[in-house]
């Protein structure tokens, strides 16, 4: 019976060939426009070149025994940090005679940037980011020796600096991660031939449970869904060069976000029942997430708070992505499996519970 419901609803979802051509065009169209408006950005990054950046580092702190791994790091990205132990950091800026400042105390550290400079300073925040990734992934391992003391340090091997990326590239993959996640409006018409037609109340009289009412809808969707971005994915590739890195790596993990909105778009339909509080909802929610996760602006030159972007798990798999593009690995890779893995479990399971407390709640009736 399942799969003669997955046969249904394939048939039902290739019938409406509108959504279809804009899941398979639309990131197509967006790249051309955000890849072009964002290009002249891009290249004034890859123009950057080698600077100095002052420094002070307060007695005792985490930082003070990792500075000459820092500096052996800055100075492979382009960045020569010297170290003023008693200079004023504005001043210093603002003369002209440092790129930027950082300041690094035991709570924080705080970056001086100078305006005329403002790409060095979005290159200095970046780099301090992955600093600070790099000591709060050891700081968590309560278990390690030395970490309740706080005597872990950096490895240079895991500050190797993302190096530019072009325009074309960034937005030719972080676009297919956003539309990908819009998968669930590839089910509108099986929604609406359920009410019409009345088929949920149909099934309730047969053996077949919420779970495997939920697969016959999630699966060919995500089979819908994950052709479409292939196809928009060779199509963005042929016409603007896009390179993906190691394919089978990106491959999972746009997998992993279709799968991932697909489940969301479900457990919001199952939950309100109406296509078109699903479809707000879903749009909303994943603006803000792209928003966070660097879908519009670079998430190298959003000011936004690290925390709040952490938050988004649009932008585990954007950084992930663009990463291995660039770099051939990433450590935003483990922690976007998890995300959207979880994503796809908690969304799952909720949507089959309302399924089931709708169902149980009419038979009572």
């Amino acid at each position: 019976m399942i799969w003669y419901l997955i046969k249904n609803n394939l048939k039902l979802m290739f019938r409406n060939k509108a959504i279809l051509a804009t899941m398979v065009l639309g990131p197509v169209f967006v790249i051309a426009m955000l890849s072009s408006a964002f290009d002249d950005l891009m290249k004034s990054y890859e123009k950057a070149g080698k600077f100095k950046a002052g420094y002070q580092v307060e007695g005792g702190s985490f930082w003070e025994n990792n500075m000459e791994t820092i500096k052996k790091a800055g100075e492979e990205s382009g960045i020569i940090f010297l170290e003023y132990p008693d200079g004023n950091p504005e001043e210093l800026v603002k003369s002209g005679i440092l790129s930027g400042f950082v300041k690094l105390g035991n709570e924080k550290y705080t970056i001086y940037e100078n305006e005329d400079k403002e790409t060095e300073g979005i290159i200095l925040e970046y780099f301090f980011s992955r600093c600070l990734k790099e000591s709060a992934g050891q700081a968590v391992q309560l278990k390690a020796p030395g970490a309740a003391s706080g005597n872990f340090g950096i490895s240079l091997q895991k500050l190797d600096y993302m190096p530019a990326v072009n325009a074309s590239d960034y937005y030719g993959i972080i676009e297919m991660v956003y539309f990908g996640f819009l998968g669930v409006i590839c089910i509108a018409n099986v929604f609406i031939s359920e009410k019409k037609n009345g088929i949920i109340q149909r099934f309730q009289i047969t053996s077949l449970s919420c779970f495997k009412l939920y697969l016959a809808k999630w699966i060919p969707a995500v089979a819908i869904m994950a052709s479409g971005i292939l196809a928009a994915s060779v199509i963005s590739s042929v016409l603007f060069g896009i390179h993906w890195g190691n394919l089978v790596i990106s491959a999972i993990l746009v997998l992993l976000v279709i799968m991932a909105g697909i489940s969301f778009g479900l457990m919001i339909n199952a939950i309100f029942k109406n296509m078109a509080v699903t479809v707000i909802i879903l749009f909303t929610s994943t603006f803000f997430m792209g928003f966070f996760g660097g879908s519009f602006e670079t998430y190298m030159y959003s000011r936004l708070p690290e925390t709040l972007k952490n938050i988004s798990p649009v932008y585990h798999v954007n950084r992930a992505l663009v990463e291995h593009s660039c770099m051939g690995h990433s450590g935003y890779t483990s922690s976007c499996i998890l995300y959207f893995t979880a994503i796809i479990i908690i969304c799952t399971v909720i949507a089959v519970l309302a399924d089931w407390a709708g169902k149980r709640g009419k038979g009572r009736r």
